[in-house]
Order: structure tokens, then sequence, then C-alpha cells
């Protein structure tokens, strides 16, 4: 059975970032948002990223994406905002909504004028995969950076990873709490009560492990050849729970787990942080062909095998959940030459979904002129190029 399509054919925005009211209708294919610096073509990327499990491609709290003016007030006083888009897909129409409860502080989120909970209210409907400039120093930059670039992804490829993480990190705050109000009282902890959390731990850790290994796995056979003109990559993550699992079995390295958890109690309890858990995992990634670690890489090659990994990983998301992702891509051909933007571009086309990118001129995306829909963004508008 062939994939279907999943694609935002109308979005509107009320009091979110730069638009006061926006109203845009949208074509199926590849759209590009063209103006200067500063227009508002992220604002556009990051309110379709935010129908995404988390806090969309800037992680910004709620509260913080309300429309304001030059001094920063807010311009509609009570920082409520809305963010709604009609979504087509292979079973019909959807109606996705999601904003601002001033009254609680928390995002609320509606699928066809019905309230839902939980951050995966949308995931099963529309699959979102981005990247932004800030993820061009992903390979030299913190570990935590890459966790939260490859838990989106196995989010998108597996909903349910997100709702294991939000109960492991709940859990981990927790036990820490305990062992930081014991150390300072200089007082022993409840056993009892740790022994429970941590039982906990390790089985919503181990599941989040046993998630990204799995993605791991079939991402890494899929570009290790190569994605199109990208070149392949050897993925892995460094020691920690996903490599135990490559050696024991998963009730095993939760025994690990809860024991490790044990033995640094003191220590966490003095540090003030939790010191082990997948929390602390990072990726392994060399570059297939000359084997070098992807932070040494040029800056250009860099880029190049993020392209490879994100490429890959809508391929493989295609395939396994029958659905072509909805693709952000944020100045998507800054750092790369003439030739390797043009493969870009080429390689995108045949993914069939709707692709939303940026840039500051036009003539970038030139080479697929007649397969995408260019828009203009300026003044808190956006007008579809003829």
């Amino acid at each position: 059975m062939d994939a279907g399509s999943v694609w935002v054919s109308r979005l509107a925005c009320s009091h979110f970032r730069s638009y006061a009211q926006l109203d845009v209708t949208l074509p199926e294919g590849p759209v590009a948002f063209v103006g200067s610096n500063g227009a508002g073509k992220t604002n556009l990327l990051e309110a379709i990223s935010l129908f995404a499990p988390g806090r969309g491609l800037r992680g910004a709290p709620a509260a913080e994406v309300a429309s304001r003016n030059a001094e920063g007030e807010l311009l509609n006083g009570s920082g409520t905002w809305a963010v709604s888009a009609h979504v087509e897909t292979p079973l019909g129409g959807r109606q996705l909504g999601v904003g601002l409860d001033t009254a609680g502080g928390k995002r609320v989120l509606r699928l066809d004028g019905k309230n839902k909970n939980g951050a995966t209210a949308f995931a099963e409907i529309m699959p979102i995969l981005w990247l932004t400039p800030d993820d061009d120093a992903l390979w030299r930059g913190p570990a935590l950076d890459r966790r939260r670039f490859f838990d989106q992804l196995v989010a998108a490829y597996d909903p349910g990873h997100v709702s294991n993480a939000q109960a492991y990190g709940q859990v981990m705050r927790q036990r820490l709490k305990i062992l930081k109000d014991a150390t300072k009282a200089n007082t022993a902890p409840d056993t009892t009560w740790l022994d429970s959390l941590e039982e906990s731990m390790a089985r919503q850790g181990v599941a989040m492990a046993a998630a990204r290994r799995g993605l791991m796995r079939r991402l890494s056979d899929r570009i290790i050849g190569g994605v199109g003109p990208f070149p392949g990559a050897r993925l892995g993550f460094k020691a920690g729970i996903e490599t135990a699992l490559a050696v024991d079995s998963a009730l095993d390295v939760e025994d690990q787990f809860r024991r490790k958890l044990a033995e640094v109690r003191a220590r966490d309890g003095i540090v003030g942080q939790s010191t082990v858990g997948p929390h602390r995992s990072d990726l392994d990634v060399y570059h297939a062909v000359h084997g070098r670690e992807a932070s040494q890489c040029s800056t250009g090659e860099q880029k190049a095998l993020l392209l490879a990994v994100i490429l890959g990983h809508a391929q493989l998301l295609t395939a396994a959940r029958r659905l072509k992702p909805i693709m952000l891509l944020d100045e998507v051909a800054a750092h790369l030459d003439l030739p390797r933007r043009a493969a870009l571009l080429e390689a995108l086309v045949p993914l069939g979904g709707q692709i939303w990118m940026t840039g500051t001129e036009s003539i970038t995306f030139c080479e697929i002129s007649g397969e995408i829909a260019l828009f203009s963004v300026h003044n808190g508008g956006v007008t579809q190029e003829s």
C-alpha cells in the first residue's frame, strides 16, 4: 500500500509571535516562505511544530509566544494566543488547534473542536520533522542537544516514546528532591520510597533506551550508504543503557540500572544531579566514507550528515507508518554550496510530502521552481507569489 499524504491546507494564527491575525491557504506540495531576516518566516514553521509533542522547534514556553510590540508589551493584554490548522489526511480532513489557557497557564489542545489531553494528541495524525539553523552545530555541541534532536525523531516514529520520557523525568525529579532534601538535612532518606521510585525509573528508562536503540538500528541501516547526494553516516550510542541493551535482555538491564541508582544515591544527593540514566546518553556519529567523527568534519560535511539523517528518517517514517511526514526546514540551504543546494532540493521533491522551507531570496529555490509554491512574508502578512 502506498504511503498517504498529510498536509496543512489552511493555517490560522491569532496573536502568535509576529502575527496578530493570519489566515493563509496552502497547497499540498513543497512550499517556501521568502522574506528578510526578522520578517516572521520561522514563526510560521514554529506554529506548525507546536502540533508535535513537546514545545516546538524553538522550545519556548507557551506564555512566551504571544504577540508583543517593540517594547515587549503584550498586544492583546491577556497574553492568549491560538494557532489552528486544517489538515488533510488519507482518512479525511481534521481540524487541529493549540493555544494558551491563561487561567491555567498551559497549552490547550483541540482536535475537531474537542479538547484533548497529552503531548501526543496529534502525533498519530500528523508526523512532523524539522531542522533549524541551530541544528547546524548539533555534532559539535552539547550532548543535551543531540538527545533532544534524536528523541524528536523517535517521537515521530513511535509517539509512545514521549509518554515514557515524561514519566521517567517526573520520577527522576521526585527521587532527586528526596536525596537533596536528605543531604541538606543531614538525615537518612526514605529508602522504601526511593526503592519504588528507582524501580519506576528503571522500567521507564529502559523503555526509552529501547525505543532509541530500535530507531537507531533502522536509521543507521538506511543511511549507511548515503541518502541521495548526501554521505552515509554510521550511527550509534556512547556507553550507556542503549549499549547495554545490545548485550543483555531488557529485564537484566533494568536490574543493572536499578542497582546503579541505589549505589549512587549519596553522590546524587551531594552534587544535586541524577548522574546515571538515559537522560545522560549521547550519540556516536561518524562519516561513513572517511571515518571521521562528525564533530571533526568540516562545516559543510556536518550539514551534509545532518541532512542525510533527516532525509533518511523521513524515508523510514514513510515506510513504517505509511504516512509522509510534514517537514519544516528553516534556512535549510545555509552552509551548502550550490551543487549540494541543488541536490538537496531535488532530493526533497520525491519524498512527496508537504515540505515547508524558508529563505531570504526566491532564487534559493529556483532549481525546483516548477514544483514549489512561493510565499512572500512581510509586515506580519503572508501572500503567495504568482
